[in-house]
């Protein structure tokens, strides 16, 4: 929670509500998403909060072209992190017997549930929920890699869902700030609204029906 505040602040102290974004502020925002996606245990950046904050800056500078940029930044970053993230699955595989953190952070027993369950059919449904869902995130490289799905299909898969994450993600964030509140209380909304979100994911029954999703 305290993370969710730090990063957030940190966006709207680096990008002013009277100029539009700079090259510098989209490359560090480019950077956040890709180490979040890329690196597996870098799930404490909230992405979504930072997407989210983003873009509602954006909104308002009520300009369209940041709309289009934003959402072709965050979905390029997370698109190279999900291939960064297949590779360094394939080490992070060999490692989860030997440390116990990893196996905890990388929620373990809930990867060898749905690389043991997966249907077949649900390979695009997973890498989806991946990109919206943390905690199904950091087991798609590691299921991935179990089950021996192919790089080609693994990247076309990630860039439908990439994309779009960052074009929901940044349309509802550029909603937000064509409200024209105050600064602190679209920043305030986002991360309560973070913060409720991340309470439903970690409850038992919300995994278990991603579970019988996935599964079923």
């Amino acid at each position: 929670m305290v993370t969710l505040g730090i990063f957030s602040n940190f966006v709207s102290h680096v990008v002013s509500n009277s100029t539009q974004f700079t090259l510098a502020e989209y490359t560090i925002l480019f950077l956040l998403i890709f180490i979040e996606t890329g690196g597996i245990v870098t799930g404490f950046i909230p992405a979504d909060a930072l997407v989210m904050t983003a873009a509602g800056i954006a909104g308002m500078h009520h300009s369209l072209s940041e709309l289009l940029i934003l959402i072709l930044v965050f979905g390029t970053a997370s698109v190279l992190g999900d291939s960064v993230n297949y590779w360094f699955g394939a080490f992070i595989v060999k490692q989860l017997d030997r440390i116990p953190f990893l196996r905890k952070h990388l929620n373990g027993e809930f990867a060898s549930k749905v690389a043991d369950n997966l249907h077949p059919r649900r390979w695009l449904l997973f890498l989806v929920l991946g990109r919206f869902i943390p905690f199904v995130r950091t087991i798609v490289p590691l299921v991935a890699h179990r089950l021996g799905l192919a790089f080609h299909s693994y990247v076309k898969m990630a860039l439908f869902a990439s994309f779009l994450w960052s074009t929901v993600m940044v349309s509802i964030g550029y909603y937000a700030g064509h409200l024209e509140l105050p600064t602190e209380w679209l920043i305030g909304l986002i991360v309560v609204g973070a913060i409720v979100v991340i309470f439903t994911l970690r409850h038992p029954a919300f995994r278990q029906y991603i579970l019988d999703l996935l599964t079923k």
